[in-house]
């Protein structure tokens, strides 16, 4: 997996070295392709379960996202996609809950709009607010999993919690997953491919 990858990359500079894998995985996330960075927060956090380690690594996992995205904008605003990328990004917009940049809060939830960056430009929605909602969703949502993890933690003998952050991780990951298929059956009800 390429997030192990990075991580292994990255581990010899301890602390600061997981900081940076951590913006990289985000990075990627909000580019290029889905890699659950859920994950990988939990994973770091893990390592070093306090309070001040969660704040930073959500720190870093915001500053990632919130690059991430304004790199895909501005990339999409400045050079556009192909006429029939930009075609079909806007019938998923259409089956989309919300057709607004309120999407981008529920998104947080459950992940079913990728590229986000790319999104918010190609259906030219107000490029502040939409960046107030992804850092504000992706504050709420990795404070809760941290917040759950370490729960675990201070409750539960150390191999006991990494369980349950496990368990945590995998309801995630299967939301995620439930939420996707049930967009691609609606997609594929309406004729998009």
């Amino acid at each position: 997996m390429l997030g192990d990858q990075i991580i292994q990359f990255f581990d010899g500079f301890g602390a600061a070295g997981m900081l940076l894998a951590l913006f990289v995985i985000f990075i990627i996330d909000s580019m290029l392709f889905p890699m659950v960075p859920e994950l990988f927060l939990l994973i770091m956090y893990a390592a070093n379960p306090s309070p001040w380690w969660g704040v930073l690594l959500i720190a870093v996992a915001l500053l990632a996202i919130g690059t991430g995205n304004t790199l895909l904008y501005i990339t999409v605003k400045k050079l556009g996609v192909p006429p029939f990328i930009e075609k079909i990004m806007k019938k998923y917009s259409a089956l989309l809950i919300a057709r607004d940049e309120t999407m981008l809060l529920i998104n947080r939830i459950a992940p079913v709009l990728p590229y986000t960056g790319a999104f918010i430009a190609i259906n030219e929605w107000r490029y502040d607010k939409s960046m107030t909602y992804i850092l504000l969703g992706g504050c709420a949502k990795f404070s809760v999993l941290v917040m759950l993890s370490g729960m675990f933690y201070s409750w539960f003998e150390r191999g006991t919690a990494q369980n349950a952050t496990f368990i945590l991780i995998l309801l995630t990951l299967a939301l995620g997953v439930v939420l996707a298929y049930v967009r691609k059956r609606k997609m594929d009800g309406e004729g998009i491919e």
